[in-house]
């Protein structure tokens, strides 16, 4: 799994991106997998952030420009005492050439990754025991050091210092094979092609399957109704009930699923998908739906999303939809300019699922708002609405979440709506933003009045949509913005050159009353 998975799903799209996000979950021993990923770069730890399935960690890289080519000839693996301390002296040392963390696949199987990325081979010494070991043992964490030959020395005195335990693994070589001694005699030849062929030995990695047809959902059975107030109550107590972020350290900020810190004068964030696909039956979709959805939340509050990373639980068989939904994290990746790494991978007996964390630094220095913030600024839609109902929360109160159509995502757009969202924003054109999400466009402008009950809304949007479409649709891509009067013609006229759909539908008033076309009328106060 952590080589055909993470090849199929994972991507470097966003070169400039000094950041790291490492999801780590429940099953990844000893909880070190994250460290140990941001030990080995010698990044700096910002933030960690607990969900049930795991945790996400988002560190900051050093300068690349500092990063040695490759021409380490030694290999140690090292452990425990203080592996950060140990790095971070590492680091000055002309003779140190790079770390590598161990995963949960084991010491052997990182071994592997290194032989890959150096395009080398290994002369070990095996005078005990353990050295061969150690190499199968899963529970091992660390990470393996390669430096220059002939520094060992300098070496071992500063693990020492560090009180660190190493354990010298053997000479790089030019050759791409493993040659075993013992006692200055060689005890055993593996060419590293054997351990290709043993990592490729699932006959399902050589070619993963991928969904040729999208089963078509039930029609939903909707009663026509003239008034949904009630529905629009009944989802803000639904929606209140959210699971939110559980940030670990005491100095992260959150806002409901977004968690954020600022570390010298620099804002940086971290946003959970809140989106619910556990309905999607087009996989693909499913995953680029769940990704788009994350960093479209960072883009409203006035971040720009740089990393991605999430708990994924993957088929034990080779089904359609493993293919599927691993090449729409690739794709979502790829179109948003986001670097998708170092994601958690659990084999599951059930359809495939994931969460998913993005990351990024702020074009300011604050959150940008997300609640209305004064009377008399016109309300924006951006994107176009389609108001697939399909899943929705709107469809979970009548118990027809399976039936409808399902939402799906434009990533051309996507990455254009953001864009257009952090344009606004860094131009001063935009007061407020929210991603429309869990409940439709009635719940998002609800949403948008946060405690302020003297605040209120006139909405008159017109759409060839029925009206529970056009209230409660779960569309993807749709973001609700607040503007001045005096810059409404710029913001559209960014709308337009960008290339997105941006449309005024409505007024904040200042009468405390939320209305939305005939359909809804009710203080806000009901709403808070």
């Amino acid at each position: 799994m952590f080589d055909s998975e993470a090849s199929q799903a994972e991507v470097q799209s966003n070169d400039s991106s000094k950041m790291i996000l490492v999801a780590q979950g429940q099953s990844d021993p000893r909880n070190r997998i994250s460290d140990n990923s941001i030990h080995a770069l010698n990044a700096k730890k910002l933030a960690t952030i607990s969900r049930g399935k795991g945790s996400f960690t988002l560190g900051i890289l050093p300068d690349r420009s500092s990063i040695q080519p490759k021409t380490g000839q030694h290999a140690y693996f090292i452990s425990g005492g203080n592996l950060r301390g140990a790095i971070q002296a590492l680091n000055t040392q002309d003779w140190f050439e790079s770390a590598i963390p161990v995963n949960k696949g084991g010491l052997g199987y990182s071994l592997y990754q290194m032989f890959m990325n150096y395009e080398c081979g290994l002369i070990m010494a095996i005078e005990k025991s353990e050295n061969i070991n150690i190499l199968s043992r899963k529970g091992v964490n660390g990470l393996i050091i390669v430096m220059n030959k002939g520094e060992q020395k300098y070496f071992c005195d500063l693990m020492k210092e560090k009180k660190c335990n190493y354990m010298e693994l053997g000479r790089l070589r030019k050759e791409f094979n493993i040659d075993l001694y013992h006692k200055n005699k060689v005890v055993g030849h593996i060419p590293i092609s054997i351990l290709t062929r043993l990592v490729n030995q699932n006959p399902n990695r050589s070619e993963i399957k991928i969904q040729t047809s999208i089963p078509s959902a039930l029609e939903s059975k909707l009663k026509e109704k003239n008034r949904f107030n009630d529905a629009l109550i009944r989802l803000m107590k639904k929606n209140n009930k959210t699971e939110t972020l559980q940030p670990i350290q005491k100095k992260i900020l959150k806002r409901t699923n977004i968690a954020f810190i600022k570390n010298y004068s620099r804002l940086y964030g971290l946003a959970v998908n809140d989106n619910d696909t556990k309905y999607y039956t087009d996989y693909k979709m499913k995953s680029i739906a769940a990704i788009a959805n994350s960093t479209r939340h960072l883009a409203c509050a006035g971040i720009r999303p740089e990393v991605c990373s999430g708990f994924v639980a993957v088929s034990n068989g080779n089904l359609e939809e493993k293919g599927s939904y691993l090449s729409g994290i690739q794709s979502a990746g790829k179109h948003l300019n986001i670097n998708v790494q170092h994601v958690s991978f659990e084999q599951t007996d059930n359809p495939m699922d994931g969460e998913f964390c993005s990351g990024g630094t702020g074009i300011g220095n604050a959150l940008f708002p997300d609640d209305f913030p004064c009377a008399n600024l016109f309300i924006s839609m951006i994107g176009s609405h389609r108001g697939e109902l399909g899943g929705s929360q709107y469809l979970s109160l009548i118990n027809q979440e399976t039936t409808g159509t399902q939402p799906v995502v434009d990533l051309l757009m996507e990455s254009r709506l953001q864009e257009t969202i952090l344009t606004g924003i860094q131009g001063g054109l935009i007061q407020s933003a929210r991603a429309v999400g869990a409940g439709g466009i009635a719940v998002s402008i609800a949403k948008s009045f946060g405690k302020n009950t003297k605040l209120g809304a006139r909405i008159h949007f017109s759409r060839k949509l029925k009206i529970d479409e056009l209230l409660f649709g779960e569309t993807q891509g749709l973001v609700i913005v607040t503007i001045k009067e005096t810059d409404l013609m710029e913001f559209e006229r960014v709308c337009m050159t960008i290339g997105i759909p941006a449309t005024t539908i409505g007024r904040i008033t200042d009468d405390g009353v939320y209305s939305f076309n005939e359909a809804i009328k009710l203080p806000v106060s009901k709403l808070v």
